[in-house]
């Protein structure tokens, strides 16, 4: 089958890697001090218990092509890769799961992204390495919607490319979740993404930095955010849910299932993203694709790691009526 010539749903734009995942048995007792329950520390030289580890595929593209290849849509991804192991697995496991992967580009004499993550109490602290790439615009079919996340250091002309082919094909929906190496460049870099962005997927933290604003109020926010050239922004607030704002009005979702025991949160962003946009390709409405996402994100954060929980159309749409 020629994959390259099918019409495309949805077309995922990032950087990829292994992830690693180290669990440590939450009976372990780390040396904190009594006013930073949130730091996790351990004495440096030492060996530290792992209670279970394992290994994955992953970064944001990655996720939300399994994801919406999940939810029925014709998914490709264009990622940079290694020429090693890892890379050849990225691409036989997307494969497997149902992804084009026509444009998973190998570089000859280098190595595919690894992340090493420690999973401790249900959260996850990541450590990232994104190798420099020469990233280029391909002749990929014209998709419905572009995914644009998380790319290396150096990303800025090749972004331009891809604002002036979203600008060439405005029918072509674009959804952009900026990474931490973005984020880093600032808002300048990341303006011209913004202002061709139909949709914006960001943290309260990450709206903050956007909007260069210690802004409490989130339709405030949301405004801020609106003035950089979002059609529709998505802030996403951990256990207390998720605000959406159309340019019109504010619409609020809480968590799904708030019993649900995590077991980490790898992935929980991009998996409300896939659930969002999904949503919107089904033509729902706003505040079912925020169920979408908040549905598919309880699933996943039950699971190690950021595929294994994420849910299938029929299961989205038996959870959310």
């Amino acid at each position: 089958m020629n994959q390259e010539k099918q019409q495309l749903d949805l077309l995922t734009i990032g950087d990829t890697s292994i992830d690693l995942f180290m669990k440590i048995d939450e009976n372990f007792v780390w040396d904190v001090y009594p006013d930073t329950e949130e730091d996790l520390c351990f004495h440096h030289g030492s060996k530290i218990p792992v209670n279970s580890f394992e290994t994955s595929i992953a970064g944001n593209s990655c996720n939300v092509a399994v994801g919406a290849t999940k939810l029925g849509l014709k998914t490709a991804i264009y990622t940079e890769l290694g020429d090693d192991s890892n890379g050849e697995r990225v691409i036989r496991e997307l494969q497997q799961k149902g992804v084009i992967t026509n444009y998973c580009i190998k570089n000859k004499g280098t190595p595919t992204n690894v992340h090493s993550i420690i999973v401790y109490a249900g959260d996850r602290t990541i450590f990232s390495y994104h190798e420099p790439r020469d990233y280029k615009l391909y002749s990929w079919p014209k998709p419905k919607w572009i995914f644009y996340s998380s790319l290396a250091k150096g990303f800025d002309s090749f972004q331009e490319e891809l604002v002036q082919y979203a600008k060439d094909n405005p029918e072509i929906g674009v959804a952009f979740n900026p990474g931490s190496q973005q984020l880093r460049e600032g808002v300048e870099t990341l303006k011209n993404a913004l202002e061709i962005a139909d949709v914006l997927f960001v943290n309260k933290q990450e709206a903050q930095d956007l909007a260069q604003s210690k802004e409490e109020g989130l339709e405030k926010l949301h405004g801020m955010l609106q003035e950089l050239g979002p059609k529709v922004t998505v802030i996403t607030l951990g256990d207390e849910g998720s605000t959406a704002h159309d340019g019109t009005k504010m619409v609020t979702e809480g968590i799904y299932e708030k019993d649900a025991k995590i077991m980490d949160k790898t992935g929980a962003g991009d998996s409300y993203a896939t659930g969002f946009i999904a949503a919107l390709h089904y033509k729902k409405p706003l505040k079912t694709a925020m169920k979408w996402g908040a549905a598919n994100s309880s699933h996943v954060i039950r699971k190690i790691g950021a595929i294994k929980g994420l849910l299938n159309k029929t299961q989205i749409e038996n959870l959310v009526k």
